[in-house]
């Protein structure tokens, strides 16, 4: 029997209603009270200012943790037909991460330093969060796990290159990206990437109109639901 790679490997780590799975899962509300409460101490405690570095790291994995928690990774499986494993993960992570790395370049001083810092912080969150599930997943053959994650990276730089020039142009040019990148030049229904060009410009009008106290300060990403985005017939 042939050995699945890391990339056809079932999303396990995904549950059915598309979150991960949290086993200390708390009432409604108030995940996101403690979670305020212990950032608050320790920003008091060592004296950050919003403006530090370090701030700016602790900020960069809420901000990614708002992706790799919030999304519903099964919506855009049912709805893009895309096979529940771990490259439709990953595709799905990504195109989010680069909308976080859109906004936070336009934060920071006029040469963009603290923009360039955030967004480099969040992508190191991601492949933190990635190297996690593989070693989980391909525990098996790490040597090919290894390998396919290089691959991923180098994927990962050239869909920031196709989405931001997709996304700074018209809707043909954003759509081809991602038919190139999200489906993989594997979908032959315009209605499914119109829909899902339409959301991602959608989540980039909600990034750009969030406040800097909102995205850097006390991170407040409320991602749009997949399922309130439709194509109108």
């Amino acid at each position: 029997m042939a050995i699945l790679g890391l990339l056809e490997q079932p999303c396990r780590l995904c549950s059915s209603t598309g979150v991960v799975d949290n086993p200390n899962k708390t009432k409604p509300g108030a995940a996101e009270a403690a979670e305020g409460g212990i950032l608050k101490r320790v920003l008091n405690k060592v004296g950050f200012t919003p403006n530090t570095k370090a701030r700016l790291k602790v900020t960069s994995h809420l901000l990614y943790e708002s992706v790799a928690d919030k999304i519903n990774y099964v919506t855009f499986f049912r709805d893009f037909n895309l096979p529940n494993t771990f490259n439709s993960w990953f595709l799905v992570t990504e195109l989010h991460v680069w909308l976080l790395l859109m906004r936070s370049m336009a934060e920071g001083s006029e040469t963009g330093e603290d923009g360039r810092f955030l967004r480099n912080c969040i992508v190191e969150a991601m492949w933190g969060d990635v190297n996690t599930r593989a070693k989980k997943l391909g525990a098996h053959n790490p040597s090919r796990t290894r390998q396919q994650i290089e691959t991923l990276s180098e994927q990962f730089q050239a869909a920031l290159i196709a989405y931001d020039e997709g996304i700074m142009s018209d809707d043909r040019v954003l759509a081809c990206a991602l038919w190139r990148r999200f489906f993989e030049m594997n979908c032959d229904d315009y209605e499914q990437i119109e829909r899902l060009v339409k959301y991602v410009r959608q989540q980039a009008s909600m990034l750009d109109s969030l406040p800097r106290d909102q995205f850097i300060v006390k991170p407040k990403v409320a991602w749009l639901e997949l399922d309130k985005c439709k194509v109108l017939s």
